[in-house]
């Protein structure tokens, strides 16, 4: 996850709503496996979670981006909008790949 970046990625949004509801990746797994009934396991949601801006996880979060929006009550829009700034008042920390 490319920590530089003007712009959040798919994967630093997910991060963010994770922690902000304070799951798990493996709680974050099996709450979107029931709700999107397709197996999500942890390493995915993990992978996921590292993926920046141009990386083809994208494709898979885009796919199921209507379940993940209300596992986590959030709009579709400010999930897919890749103009949404990285706030500097947050510190998001650069994930090992």
């Amino acid at each position: 996850m490319p920590a530089n970046s003007e712009f959040q990625s798919l994967g630093q949004k997910l991060h963010l709503l994770r922690l902000s509801v304070g799951w798990s990746e493996q709680e974050c797994a099996y709450r979107l496996t029931l709700e999107a009934n397709e197996l999500i396991t942890t390493p995915v949601w993990i992978g996921w979670e590292q993926s920046g801006l141009g990386d083809a996880q994208n494709r898979e979060i885009a796919r199921l981006a209507a379940p993940i929006c209300k596992l986590f009550s959030t709009d579709k829009n400010w999930l897919m909008d890749s103009s949404t700034p990285a706030t500097p008042s947050a510190k998001i920390l650069p994930l090992k790949r």
